[in-house]
């Protein structure tokens, strides 16, 4: 079980001592473990990328790539894999533990800790997408490009999901849309509104529906599961 931290609580989304201010977030990010994990990766890919040589047309669709990719993943594995419950295999109680995790940061949002991918997750992924992109791609170039892009997509998600949990106030369009939808999914209804960069993504996939017209799920803050049950 997750540890509480109330003398941090603030509105039940940010904590009380979240940043309020850009710069303030934008310190405040670089101290958790897998930005800082993320943001070596970035500059690894993209150092070596340029010390490869010129850059041509096809890094620019290498870099591009994940991006138009991103939205698809986070929103197929935030509904499929992070909201995933416990189910018996063979006899054996299985819970993974990104579920596990997920359900902690819908018990207690206010926390920053639980906001953020497991370092040990990049530890591992960072390797193995290496290794697969300069095997299946033909030279060095296009491999490097690829991951210099899936990295930075892979940081803007992670800041993205972490500033909508400060105390910061969203000035675009996009970004209160972006705020919104995640509020709801938090306390309204956690069937709903699984992007965290893209919110179209959630009208085209039939899960943004409007505000108002979605009930109040009594299962937001446990995901229908009681882990008290099982620590």
């Amino acid at each position: 079980m997750t540890a509480t931290h109330p003398t941090r609580r603030g509105d039940g989304f940010a904590a009380a001592d979240s940043p309020d201010t850009l710069g303030g977030a934008v310190r405040a990010f670089f101290r958790y473990p897998s930005p800082l994990i993320l943001a070596a990766a970035l500059l690894a890919a993209l150092a070596y990328r340029l010390h490869l040589g010129a850059l041509g047309a096809g890094d620019a669709l290498a870099v591009t790539a994940p991006w138009l990719v991103w939205p698809l993943l986070e929103w197929t594995l935030h509904r499929y894999v992070l909201h995933l419950r416990p189910f018996t295999l063979l006899g054996l109680r299985v819970d993974l533990d990104f579920a596990r995790k997920h359900r902690a940061h819908h018990r207690e949002p206010w926390i920053p800790e639980l906001i953020f991918l497991p370092p040990y997750l990049h530890l591992v992924a960072i390797p193995t997408l290496a290794a697969l992109a300069f095997a299946l791609l033909p030279t060095p170039g296009p491999a490097a490009s690829v991951l210099t892009g899936l990295f930075s997509v892979a940081l803007l998600y992670e800041w993205t999901h972490y500033i909508v949990h400060t105390r910061i106030q969203p000035r675009s369009r996009m970004a209160r849309r972006i705020f919104r939808n995640h509020r709801m999914h938090h306390f309204r209804n956690e069937n709903y509104w699984y992007s965290f960069t893209v919110p179209p993504i959630d009208r085209a996939l039939g899960t943004g529906p409007d505000h108002g017209s979605v009930p109040r799920s009594e299962t937001c803050r446990t995901l229908g599961v009681d882990d008290a049950d099982h620590p």
